[in-house]
């Protein structure tokens, strides 16, 4: 006799109208057998289902203390109610501190190292100040933000707003305008860019950036590590590689990839994922905690809330490979930014430190599309998709991960369409 699958669980926080979303996948029929009660302590419900017995603990206390939950369609596999929240509940998962470190999170003066094997890569005392850097647009940004560059008090604003040093008559600012160089060299324009510094390590939402002389004890490789050194310039000379913009950075102990060197930047740019650093809240973002941040990140840039995953350099490794990242990539779509949820398929909330009653995360669609698709989209004036820039190799966990997370949901509630339903951890 085939054994019935066990029943699936899932619960997820409703905030704004202050409920939660329960809904239980049986694996077979409802009867007389299947009973839903929720605990004396609101914060818990227990299946009962052909004598055997399943409980999940809820991303937050109800208010139907040792209810019995009715069952509206006997015979049905799957069950689904919407349980009031208590008066005690007043948490927000879209306001949850990001935890892919900050620059006040990471302690000054720590040691960088890789996380699989704890080589060092930036030793201890190297880094006497941490700072993090500001948004990926900053530069465009100036453009709009400053009303007067340097050297640039002369100019128009339509027909009201004329400046004249010497007179104070109004002129057009067209004899007065600062030289683009010299802007330029200011920070002023779409073409610059934030250059390393010696024991710095800067901090954005997915790398740590280091100047090359503070790192030690990586390997710097066109492709692999097996055809990589210790010596950049070495592996830089090569002739075929005068056109790739980044080298990979390679752990010489276990052979993970750390990160990037960027020619445009001069600096080493670590992979938060990929190393362990001391922080204040002691714990090591993810992989999806990076890109969660990045797409609510994106989010609140672009007012989009599509995104298209593509590798994040050229480099030989990456424009070889074959599948995802090259010819199919993963196209995104953001339902909600700060859910909290529990399900019976998994225990993270109770391995996680700090994780409390439920899991913080982003709620998705995702899908693979064709490279030429996902390139027509980009480059569409009225396409709203944005390109969000991780590894190929991350690219390939972040899809399993998905893929994984999509069986933590009800079967009814896993595809949309042409889309699946994924979640991704903040």
């Amino acid at each position: 006799m085939t054994s019935q699958p066990a029943p699936l669980l899932y619960a997820e926080l409703l905030l704004h109208i202050r409920q939660i979303s329960l809904a239980i996948s049986l694996g077979s029929a409802s009867d007389a057998s299947t009973r839903v009660v929720v605990a004396a302590d609101g914060e818990n419900v227990e299946l009962n289902h052909h004598g055997q017995s399943h409980t999940l603990r809820l991303p937050s206390m109800v208010a139907l203390s040792g209810a019995i939950l009715p069952i509206q369609r006997p015979g049905a596999s799957t069950l689904s109610w919407r349980l009031p929240l208590g008066q005690a509940t007043n948490a927000d998962a879209s306001s949850a501190d990001s935890s892919t470190w900050t620059a006040t999170d990471l302690k000054a003066g720590s040691q960088v190292a890789c996380r699989q094997c704890h080589g060092v890569v930036v030793n201890q005392g190297v880094v006497k100040v941490w700072k993090d850097l500001p948004s990926e647009n900053w530069a465009e940004m100036m453009e709009f933000w400053h009303c007067h560059k340097p050297d640039d008090h002369d100019h128009d604003h339509g027909d009201y707003h004329h400046h004249d040093k010497a007179n104070g008559v109004a002129t057009t600012g067209q004899n007065a305008k600062a030289d683009d160089t010299s802007l330029a060299a200011r920070g002023y324009g779409a073409s610059s860019v934030i250059s390393a510094q010696q024991s710095v390590g800067f901090v954005d939402l997915t790398t740590l950036l280091f100047v090359e002389w503070d790192c030690s004890n990586i390997i710097y490789s066109l492709s692999t590590p097996e055809h990589g050194s210790s010596d950049r310039q070495t592996v830089a000379s090569d002739e075929s590689s005068s056109q790739i913009r980044s080298l990979n950075v390679f752990c010489p102990s276990c052979q993970a990839q750390l990160g990037f060197y960027n020619f445009r930047t001069a600096a080493v740019t670590l992979l938060k994922w990929q190393i362990s650093c001391n922080s204040v809240s002691n714990l090591s973002p993810g992989l999806e905690e990076c890109l969660a941040a990045t797409l609510i990140s994106t989010i609140a840039r672009s007012g989009s809330s599509k995104s298209l995953l593509l590798p994040i350099t050229e480099t030989i490794a990456t424009t070889e490979e074959d599948g995802v990242g090259k010819d199919k990539v993963v196209h995104i779509w953001v339902l909600n930014s700060g859910i909290v949820y529990a399900s019976s398929a998994t225990e993270a909330a109770a391995t996680r430190p700090g994780a409390g009653r439920g899991i913080s995360a982003i709620k998705l669609l995702y899908r693979l599309v064709p490279r030429e698709e996902a390139d027509r989209m980009l480059d569409s004036l009225t396409g709203d998709a944005q390109e969000v820039n991780i590894p190929v190799k991350a690219i390939k966990e972040v899809l399993q991960h998905l893929d994984r997370s999509n069986c933590l949901l009800p079967t009814t509630e896993r595809v949309f369409k042409e889309w699946k339903v994924g979640l991704l951890r903040r």
